[in-house]
Parts: C-alpha cells; structure tokens; sequence
C-alpha cells in the first residue's frame, strides 16, 4: 500500500476531526441575564384629619375615615381613594406632577393640595391635611323701632351654653357671622343691645347654608311705675311697670320685685300664683315710696297714706 507524504497526512487528518464536528476549542454554554424594567410608578400616600370642634363637648382633632381622595392633575388623574379608619389612603400613580382634593360629608370644607411630582419607584408623604366643618354665615340688618339702623348690636347664633358665632353691627346696621362651628340643624340668632327689647328668631342652617335675618329692636324711650299716688288704710292696689317705645307703642308688665322706703306705711304684697300682678296695702297714714330697682335706673312712684 503506498504511503501519503507526511504533509498529505496531516491535511487528511485535520479534515476528519473538522468533518465530525470537532472545534479548534472547546465552548461554554452561555446564558442570558435579562435586567427588569425600570420603574415607571411611585406610590403618594397621606392622612387625612377632621378639625377639632366643640359641642356637648370638646372633640379633639382626630383620623377622618370616609374621605375620598381624588387625583386631579397629572397622568394619574381621576383615580381615587376612600381613607380608613386611620384616616390614611395611598395610590400607585405614573411618574410625573399630580395634585390631590380631599372632601368628605356635607360637613366639611373640600380642599386642594399644592402640585407635587411622582418619583419613579419612590413613596412620596403628603403633609396630614385637616379638614375644617364646611363654612356657614348668617348675615342681615338691625334697625329700631321706626327703621333707623341700631350700630353696635351684639348678635349672637346661640348653642346650648354659649353662642357659637357673634356679630356686631356697623354704622348701618349690617353684621355678617361666619363659622365653621359644628351646630344643629336649627338654632336661635339673638339681636340685642342696652336700651332695647332684644330679638331672637329661628333659622334653618345646614352644614354650608348663607342666612339672612333681619332684626327690628323696639327703643325703649320712657320707663314708669303705674298705681295710685294717694291710699286709704286698708286699700290694697295694684302696681304695673309701663314701658313706651320709639313706635309709639306702649307695654303693660308685671312690676316685681318691689321694695317699699317705709313697709310700716305701704306694705308690698307677697307674690302669689300665677304671678301675674304686683299689689300694694296701705298700712297707716304718711308717705311711702315704691322702688323697682332692678332696670338700670330704678323706678318709683310715690304713694300718699290717709
């Protein structure tokens, strides 16, 4: 058999290992690491509080459950939230600006957040927001008895203790009360002043209501005791307070409590049920004077015993 020159050998040799699959080197299976996806959400998260208030007691500040939370600007707009017992909500928004309002009942005021930006794959904290009672006012003029305006009354929305909003009249008679303040469903508002017959009347209030009431306070221009000015031992009569206002109009009322200078002369008498009249009894010859002294200038009436 004739031998290949060694060159051609090693050419046929090589062409062999080639042929059945055989690599200048060996290879290493290879694999892939594939990075996740960068974030396109962050998370905006907050509380939302109710202001304190004060009724039968005082409610300290505290979480508000119930809310609703809307996302108003940015591309996370019109998603919503309701806060939990805790008061708190959270959102999953896009990356970019956004702007919160929060609202609850009829009872509270709705408020707006300042703007704010999303970060990616971050968690922005809202500042806690507290959500006053929604604002109500009453407002309306003051005016005497013949239409002039009355400066300086104090008007008052009356609650159970104290007055829960209060005005004062201007130069023409105008006031304007603003709350927030908790109240029922109907309350008293009260005019009055030194000098005049106060009034009060009723109004109906919701949570956010504007009330006009207007007032028309009676002047008191004259005050006086009415009885007898002369008296026989033994007589007894009775004595009645009149007062007469800017109107003309004039008001007979009960005249207790009286007081007598000399109970030896005119005797006042006990009071007696219903209370609804004031007497006098002629005790013994002389002079007696009758005081009211419980009107910031007492009244009197002189009575002559014979």
């Amino acid at each position: 058999m004739a031998r290949l020159p060694l060159p051609c050998a090693l050419f046929v040799v090589a062409s062999l290992l080639t042929a059945c699959g055989a690599a200048d080197s060996p290879t290493v299976p290879s694999s892939t690491v594939v990075p996740p996806p960068a974030a396109t959400t962050g998370v905006v998260q907050g509380i939302v509080k109710r202001a304190a208030s004060f009724g039968a007691t005082f409610n300290p500040e505290a979480p508000l459950s119930g809310a609703q939370v809307l996302v108003i600007e940015g591309p996370g707009a019109g998603q919503s939230a309701t806060t939990g017992n805790d008061g708190a909500y959270r959102f999953e928004l896009p990356a970019g600006p956004f702007r919160l309002r929060w609202s609850a009942s009829s009872f509270f005021e709705t408020r707006d957040s300042s703007p704010g930006v999303v970060v990616a794959g971050s968690t922005t904290t809202v500042d806690a927001v507290v959500l006053r009672f929604a604002e109500w006012s009453v407002s309306g003029i003051v005016r005497d008895g013949v239409g002039n305006p009355v400066a300086g009354a104090w008007v008052t929305a009356d609650g159970i203790l104290v007055p829960f909003a209060e005005a004062t009249t201007d130069a023409a008679g105008r006031y304007r009360m603003v709350s927030t303040q908790q109240h029922a469903d109907t309350f008293p508002v009260r005019a009055s002043i030194p000098g005049y017959v106060s009034q009060f009347t009723t109004v109906t209030c919701g949570p956010s209501c504007a009330i006009t009431a207007d007032f028309r306070l009676l002047r008191r221009v004259r005050q006086w005791l009415d009885g007898p000015s002369a008296m026989r031992v033994g007589d007894v009569a009775q004595v009645t307070t009149i007062t007469e206002f800017d109107d003309g109009t004039r008001e007979t009322s009960v005249a207790p409590p009286l007081e007598s200078s000399d109970p030896h002369v005119v005797q006042v008498v006990p009071l007696q049920l219903p209370y609804t009249a004031a007497y006098v009894k002629a005790i013994s010859p002389g002079t007696a004077t009758i005081r009211l002294a419980i009107l910031p200038e007492p009244l009197l009436l002189n009575i002559h015993v014979f």
